[in-house]
Formats: C-alpha cells, structure tokens, sequence
C-alpha cells in the first residue's frame, strides 16, 4: 500500500519467551490435524515477520532502486501486498481459521479469542476479498483486480489496526503454547516425519529449530539435518 502506515513497531518476536506454567493446566491431547495445523500456523506466522522485517529493510534504503529502475515504494508495495494476503490466510475460515484452532488450544482464553476475532472481522472480509481477487490470485478482468485495492486503501488505518490486535494476541498465546498439549514438542516432530514419510523426502530439523517452532531439546536422540 502507499505510504507507510502499514508497518508494525515494535517488530513482533516469536521466540520461546514463555510464560510460568498456570497451577491448574489444562491437560488434553489436541487432535493429530490441530498439531499439523498449528504446525502450518506457526510457519506461516514466520513468513509474516519475515516480510514485516523486508519491509523494514526496505524502508531504510536496502533494495529498492537497484532493482532494474524500479523504485523503493514499488518493491515495498509488492512486500505489504504478500504481508496482507498472509495474515488473510492465517485468520480466514477458508484458509487456516486459526482462531478455531486457538479456541481449542486455549479453552481458558476463549472469551479473549473471540473478542479479539469480533473487532477485527469486518476488516477481514475486505482483506479476503483483496487476497482472492488482487494479491495471492488475480482477476482477468482489471477493473475486478484493482476493486479491492481500493477498498484496503480506503480502510487502511482499520486494517492496520486489526492486524496489530492480531499480532498481539498471537504473540500473548505463543508465550503459553506449552500449556496446550502435554506432547505438543515430540507431537510437531511426529508430524514432521508423517510428512517426511508421505511426500517421500527428508526435512531439516535444523530449520524448525532455528525459527524458533520447534525447541532443540525435543529433537535429542534424533537425526538432525
């Protein structure tokens, strides 16, 4: 989008900074597709702060005009177009639906989850609309493409406004997601080598580890490459 109003200060971390386990946590096993999903979540969430760090980059002078005349301000467009069709994806019923999934990893944070989901669900309907017709897909038809560019354009401070309050609230569960699932660590490295098995290929340990998914010491014992 033009301008830069679409940055995020501070920049999120989503490191194992977690919070004192509760006196009474919940004790349940989430199902095998709400780990693969969180799984997924938690990949895409990197993907986020990845672009939102671009963007920062970008802001002070990385990139930019180098890029075959084009200008800063374009390149930074095409980085908070993907930024915006991410958080879509993480937060939409079609795509994700991550607050269904929290609503069941954090069945004591259920009024702040759907709290949080109700002040934002009107600017996720114009985000949607701009992931499906402008930014992941495009319409043939120009005037279909460039419709939802206006309307985030339009609306932009309120969708700045929701993808802080979703940041926020995925930052404040991140730090309690040992409370979950008392396997959720060796769950994530079982659906990791579930995939592995599936698509007949290997997958590094390592780059879980070093995005912060998954934590060393629950891949002792195992292969890591």
């Amino acid at each position: 989008m033009a301008g830069n109003r679409i940055e995020i200060h501070p920049a999120p971390t989503l490191s194992y900074a977690v919070t004192p386990e509760p006196s009474n946590p919940p004790i349940r096993r989430l199902s095998d597709r709400d780990i693969g999903t969180y799984l997924a979540y938690r990949c895409k969430m990197n993907e986020l702060v990845h672009l939102h760090y671009l963007s920062l980059h970008l802001k002070e002078g990385g990139c930019g005009d180098k890029i075959i005349t084009i200008t800063k301000a374009q390149v930074m467009e095409t980085v908070r177009t993907a930024a915006m069709a991410w958080f879509s994806t993480m937060a939409d019923r079609s795509g994700l639906n991550v607050f269904d999934l929290w609503v069941r990893m954090y069945p004591r944070y259920r009024t702040r989850i759907t709290v949080f989901r109700s002040a934002i669900d009107s600017e996720l309907d114009k985000i949607r609309e701009f992931r499906n017709k402008t930014a992941f897909h495009a319409e043939q038809d120009f005037a279909k493409y460039f419709g939802p560019r206006v309307l985030v354009m339009e609306n932009l401070d309120e969708i700045v406004a929701a993808l802080q309050k979703f940041l926020k609230l995925a930052v404040f569960l991140l730090k309690r997601e040992h409370w979950t699932d008392p396997d959720l660590q060796a769950r994530m490295l079982d659906a990791i080598f579930d995939a592995e098995l599936k698509n007949n290929c290997e997958i590094s340990r390592t780059f879980f580890i070093d995005a912060h998914i998954v934590d060393r010491k629950a891949i002792f014992g195992t292969r890591r490459f």
